[in-house]
């Protein structure tokens, strides 16, 4: 949940708000923490999320965008219909 440029202050308090997320937004989020800036339908790509269902990881997208903790940062254009790039807030 913190950049690997923030400072340790912000690692101390992602450690602490960390156990507010369910399993699968915490693993959201490490995701964006690990490969940077994606879209949903690269994300959902990820090997660590093969588990789970075509909409899963779609979804825990969109609610930790609504809560702040992804934001919006431009537009994929380069597949059949333009994709929402997320990043880490």
């Amino acid at each position: 949940m913190a950049r690997r440029t923030d400072p340790p202050t912000s690692h101390e308090s992602a450690a602490v708000v960390a156990p507010e997320l369910g399993k699968i937004q915490a693993a959201v989020l490490a995701a964006f923490a690990g490969h940077g800036p994606m879209t949903a339908r690269t994300a959902e790509r990820l090997a660590e999320f093969h588990a789970y269902g075509f909409s899963t990881i779609r979804k825990r997208i969109s609610e930790l965008a609504r809560a702040g903790r992804l934001t919006e940062a431009g537009v994929d254009r380069t597949g059949r219909a333009p994709a929402t790039i997320y990043r880490l807030s």
